[in-house]
């Protein structure tokens, strides 16, 4: 009788040690455990901060002194997408007929033009990651200089958005200008100097500091 309750006692004694947290093995267990949480976090963290891109700051100066009268790059690729294509020694200057993009006094991006703003989004794919790029809508003169900024400023948006949604360009690098009419490349007397007008130039710095 003495005997089995000895090793009654004995064997509650061993359980009550193995379910104690203060125990040996489970001490060791949490503390690989929460030793290899923090290897994950710490991994994890690396991870994110090596993705983050640091967007090169040009300045607004830089924006109202781009030259758009840069000299034309040949590229055939963009030349197909109907893309001219301006560079200069800090940025290149990509600029889209509106027709190509747009509806007669509409900001909705159509399905051609989605084709060839894929072409392009694909060259600025080429270009420094951390380098920004700003979208400038642009008008003829027939309407009132209101109406001519708003809408410059609604195609500027679409493409801008379409870009960051579609194109797989960086979202912190977009930025936009409405220009309305103010810096037209030709006369708004003729037909075609007004069609000139109308457009949008994607303007995308080149270097990387």
């Amino acid at each position: 009788m003495k005997k089995t309750a000895l090793l009654m006692i004995i064997g509650v004694g061993v359980l009550g040690a193995c379910n104690n947290p203060e125990g040996g093995v489970e001490n060791d267990t949490m503390t690989e455990a929460t030793a290899d949480s923090a290897v994950v976090y710490d991994d994890e963290q690396g991870r994110l901060e090596a993705d983050a891109v640091e967007i090169i700051d040009v300045g607004e100066d830089f924006w109202a002194n781009i030259d758009w009268d840069a000299p034309v790059t040949e590229d055939p690729e963009l030349a197909s997408a109907d893309v001219e294509m301006r560079a200069s020694n800090e940025y290149n200057i990509y600029t889209m007929d509106d027709r190509v993009l747009f509806d007669t006094d509409k900001a909705q991006i159509r399905a051609e033009g989605e084709q060839k703003l894929q072409q392009l989004a694909d060259k600025i794919k080429d270009l420094p990651q951390n380098a920004p790029i700003r979208i400038f809508g642009h008008a003829d003169a027939r309407a009132s200089n209101e109406y001519n900024e708003e809408l410059s400023r609604e195609r500027a948006n679409a493409v801008k958005d379409w870009l960051q949604s579609q194109g797989g360009i960086q979202a912190d690098r977009l930025s936009i200008e409405a220009m309305g009419e103010s810096a037209p490349r030709a006369t708004n007397e003729t037909a075609r100097g007004r069609q000139l007008n109308r457009r949008v130039a994607i303007v995308a710095v080149t270097r990387e500091q």
